[in-house]
């Protein structure tokens, strides 16, 4: 751990050449100290010791921002590729929320329940859920003349086994139902067909 002022004074050639090594060894171990640095500098770094954090001075040199945790990867900071968070996360924003878009062939290989995306095929939004993918709110609805979603359309062949949700009704087309293929209707559930 070292901490220096950044200021070399005079002195003989070993007071010097002893500053220069202590300069050095704040500069090598990152400003590394428990606690605040006694001199500070605008936009200097600072590897706290009692948090272990990495901290950086701002702008108006009156205190300092934290960056992240010196011993978690990528300080704890999310990669720009990948990463997953485990807390809640919140978007405080009034704008939109841009969500995956691709074609059905380009769903993941490997779903999970609770993924969400949007389906350039389909045009629709959908989730993965019960082992299979399916429209989300109104994504299986078709407009009319307008924007008045007047008609219901779903696909023509049910290719997957499927349970309807407990304590849900539903509704559908003329459905093909493939060979092997199961429709499980739950206890008091209703499935209309026409």
């Amino acid at each position: 751990m070292a901490e220096h002022d950044f200021i070399i004074d005079n002195g003989t050639g070993s007071a010097v050449r002893t500053d220069l090594n202590n300069l050095f060894q704040a500069i090598a171990s990152n400003n590394s100290k428990s606690g605040a640095l006694t001199t500070n500098y605008a936009y200097q770094w600072h590897v706290d010791t009692s948090d272990g954090n990495l901290k950086i001075r701002n702008a108006a040199n009156n205190g300092y921002v934290t960056i992240g945790a010196v011993a978690s990867t990528n300080l704890g900071l999310m990669p720009q590729a990948g990463g997953t968070f485990t807390g809640k996360v919140i978007h405080n924003y009034t704008s939109s929320l841009n969500i995956p878009s691709g074609t059905t062939a380009q769903r993941d290989g490997s779903p999970a329940v609770g993924m969400f995306r949007h389906n350039s095929t389909l045009n629709q939004f959908e989730g993965y859920n019960n082992g299979a993918w399916g429209a989300i709110g109104g994504g299986a609805g078709s407009t009319g003349g307008g924007t008045d979603e007047v008609f219901f359309e779903s696909d023509q062949n049910v290719t997957t086994s499927y349970t309807l949700t407990a304590n849900k009704n539903a509704h559908t087309v003329s459905p093909i139902i493939n060979s092997g293929v199961t429709i499980t209707v739950p206890s008091g559930a209703i499935l209309v067909i026409l």
